[in-house]
């Protein structure tokens, strides 16, 4: 008896394991997919998304052109301090992915909105909110640029 639960944990803790892994992974950063997307913000959201991080700020972004709509991570919440609108325009640069439910997304690393250009990621994707929530009190959010 207790060498069949063996052989069953032996089986099935791997396989959640799996699953487990499969699920954090499926969001990553991909330099190769990168497109850019102009279009029009129809939904906002705040959505759990990262095992153990904040709620990040997801918009829902109709392409100009092909009238897609795109779910576009953006930044975690605390990262991100501009208030966005419905209806505003938004120019984003990231990499592109299929969701499960075969919903395109986009996950941010540059955007451009009201005139400024903000930098969420570096080039090579990596986060410019590495290092956390501490000591950025008091700074505006984004690495912001002028073009």
């Amino acid at each position: 008896m207790k060498r069949r639960m063996f052989l069953l944990a032996g089986l099935v803790l791997p396989l959640l394991i799996g699953i487990s892994f499969a699920q954090e992974s499926r969001h990553f950063y991909n330099v190769d997919s990168e497109k850019r997307i102009e279009g029009i913000i129809r939904e906002i959201n705040m959505e759990p998304r990262y095992r153990g991080s904040a709620p990040f700020l997801v918009i829902k972004l109709e392409s100009l052109d092909t009238h897609t709509v795109y779910n576009v991570e953006i930044s975690p919440a605390w990262f991100f301090a501009m208030d966005v609108h419905k209806g505003e325009d938004m120019e984003v640069l990231g990499s592109f992915y299929q969701s499960d439910r075969r919903e395109p997304g986009i996950i941010a690393r540059e955007i451009r909105f009201r005139g400024e250009t903000f930098l969420l990621r570096d080039k090579h994707g990596f986060p410019n909110w590495r290092g956390g929530q501490k000591g950025r009190k008091g700074h505006r959010r984004g690495k912001k640029i002028k073009k």
